[in-house]
């Protein structure tokens, strides 16, 4: 797998700034930014109609800051939750997850040099036990959420979520029983209907709330 280079606005290699694509093939080299890639990615994302001006901002001032994942900042990580959705059910699929308690979509934290779409694949694997092609699976959402009591101990202040929803059909979605059950007591497809007596997550809400537009498009 490699990246597409596009649109290079300046001379200077160093500063230069493009669009991000997986592609097929090798890791084209030339500008010096691929050691931030992962950033850049990011940044990309932050130009998609999905989040308000507000947090796009504390994005990218987040950016700024470097050192984006868990292993090199446990205050403020960048991470992405996903979810599997059908959209001629109009269902989409939750769990009850055991660490926290709440009703959540599948999520993870992105590892360092990883894109958010690396991720999601790798997270897919782990969580579902399943393939899915990610690399035309845009993001949807982008949320803060503030971590007001973390019972582990862990310095985590903010979390920043990636949101990609993948969709699928209901009945050929089989993931991986024995993966789910590492992180929830049980998983179920539910409407927008059903979730808002069982989802309490600010961000999840958010993220069914896309749900609803998905649907009712």
């Amino acid at each position: 797998m490699g990246y597409n280079l596009s649109r290079c606005t300046r001379s200077s290699p160093v500063e230069c700034f493009v669009d991000i694509e997986e592609v097929d093939g090798p890791t084209p080299s030339g500008c010096t930014f691929m050691a931030n890639r992962q950033g850049q990615h990011i940044k990309k994302i932050t130009k998609l109609p999905i989040a308000s001006e507000e947090i796009k901002i504390r994005y990218l001032e987040r950016l700024k800051e470097g050192k984006l994942t868990r292993d090199e900042n446990l205050v403020s990580p960048f991470c992405v939750y996903f979810a599997a959705y059908d959209p001629k059910a109009k269902e989409f699929f939750v769990g009850h997850h055991k660490k926290s308690g709440l009703w959540l979509f599948n999520g993870g934290h992105i590892d360092p040099n990883e894109t958010s779409t690396e991720a999601l694949r790798r997270e897919i694997d782990e969580e579902w036990g399943i393939q899915i092609d990610t690399r035309r699976i845009q993001p949807s959402l982008l949320t803060i959420t503030e971590i007001t009591s973390n019972p582990n101990g862990r310095p985590c202040r903010w979390r920043f979520d990636i949101w990609p929803m993948v969709p699928v059909t209901k009945t050929d979605f089989q993931p991986d029983q024995s993966k789910l059950d590492t992180e929830f007591y049980t998983t179920k497809w539910i409407t927008p209907t059903e979730a808002k007596s069982i989802i309490t997550d600010p961000a999840t809400i958010e993220a069914f709330g896309q749900f609803e537009k998905i649907f009712a498009a």
